[in-house]
């Protein structure tokens, strides 16, 4: 067992020379014997480390000669792209006359990073080319080969806010915002927080939104609720703080802004039916439309519209021009109306602005009576012979008081 186990470990042992003196160089061309040149090239250091954009950037090129040849002739030449550029353009080829067996040799290039560069890993080409004996018979060739540079670039983020999307809220109420970030920096944000100052008159429902990433370039939404917790018309401010992170984790400035939200009433005005004739088919009446301020601000500008329906004719102008009504105040105006059989309602147009300035318009559909002959009867019936007895009466009672004092003039 003894020999057998010394035999193997021979056997072995033989194989694993044979297989070392056969194995062929690396050649970018194709296989090459071990006795020739064989170069192998790597980025060795990459200073700084990441790259920053705008800064410059050294790379050290280490290349061995691990045949067993030399290496005469050797060109080196890296194919700089954006976002990186030579700071000398005549620098992208680089020579040596030989690199020995064993030997290694450094070549570094100068360069500049964009100042726009994104955060990443970009790839460069660098092609070498060298010549040397590659064959038993001593035949001098030349070779090319060709190695990807990974070369890492770490931007910086810078986060803004680009819009803020806030309503008109009227006092007291509930409303929601919507919130655009972007990020105009060439590195991606992490572990966004944006932040709602809790105010005495605007109040968040939730003081910090989260966002996981923002990369360069990206912009991202963020929606969020508040509560009016005013009675003030006003623009009232409020704070929003945007906190973040760089990639390698690395807490960023504070962004600060200032959001304005307007604050109002709503102006609700209320349209209604003041006063009207006693309107009946065929016969001109007038009707007098109130309009009353329940809200807490000025309505201004105040108009109404009437145009002629289907069921009524519009004697005079179709519009009315009231002006200003101030909170808890009212006026009115007075249409006159030609009504048809059946006449129910007029539609009203009301039109008015708030103290922003931004214009509002409604339509009201206000009743109207509309009264038939019998209805007419029945409210003023006819009273001819009740009106003479009423005459009647009166010129009794003056005769009554009349003759009582002349009696007294007379017993005088």
């Amino acid at each position: 067992m003894a020999y057998n186990y010394a035999h193997m470990k021979g056997l072995t042992l033989f194989v694993l020379v044979y297989v070392l003196l056969m194995a062929p160089g690396a050649g970018a061309d194709g296989v090459y014997p071990t006795d020739a040149p064989a170069l192998t090239a790597s980025l060795s250091q990459q200073i700084p480390y990441p790259a920053h954009p705008g800064e410059e950037l050294t790379l050290v090129i280490k290349t061995t000669n691990f045949g067993d040849e030399p290496a005469k002739d050797i060109i080196w030449y890296l194919d700089a792209k954006e976002p990186f550029e030579l700071k000398e353009t005549d620098d992208a080829t680089q020579t040596l006359p030989e690199l020995r067996c064993g030997e290694t040799a450094n070549t570094d290039y100068y360069l500049t990073v964009d100042p726009d560069a994104r955060s990443g890993e970009y790839i460069i080409d660098l092609n070498i080319t060298y010549s040397g004996d590659f064959d038993s018979d001593r035949e001098y060739l030349t070779t090319k080969s060709e190695v990807e540079l990974t070369v890492v670039v770490q931007g910086s983020p810078d986060l803004v806010l680009l819009n803020a999307d806030i309503p008109k809220a009227a006092i007291k109420s509930e409303f929601d915002a919507k919130f655009s970030i972007k990020n105009v920096g060439t590195g991606p944000a992490k572990n966004v927080k944006v932040s709602f100052a809790n105010q005495t008159s605007i109040l968040p429902k939730r003081s910090i939104c989260y966002i996981d990433t923002i990369a360069p370039g990206e912009t991202a939404v963020v929606e969020s609720g508040f509560f009016v917790d005013t009675t003030t018309l006003s623009q009232h401010p409020l704070s929003i703080t945007i906190l973040y992170e760089d990639e390698v984790h690395e807490t960023q400035p504070a962004q600060s802004y200032s959001a304005l939200v307007p604050v109002v009433s709503g102006n609700t005005l209320f349209v209604y039916l003041d006063s009207q004739d006693q309107l009946t088919p065929g016969t001109v009446g007038e009707i007098t439309i109130g309009v009353a301020n329940r809200g807490l601000a000025r309505a201004k500008h105040v108009s109404l519209t009437i145009s002629d329906g289907a069921q009524f004719e519009l004697i005079d102008t179709s519009t009315r021009y009231i002006g200003d009504i101030e909170s808890d105040d009212y006026d009115t105006v007075d249409f006159v109306i030609l009504p048809e059989p059946g006449c129910r309602s007029v539609t009203v147009e009301v039109h008015y602005a708030d103290d922003y300035g931004e214009a509002y318009d409604t339509t009201v559909d206000v009743p109207i009576r509309v009264y038939t002959a019998g209805e007419m009867r029945a409210i003023s019936p006819e009273s001819g012979g009740n009106t003479g007895v009423i005459i009647g009466v009166l010129v009794i009672v003056l005769i009554f008081v009349f003759r009582k004092r002349i009696k007294r003039i007379i017993s005088r």
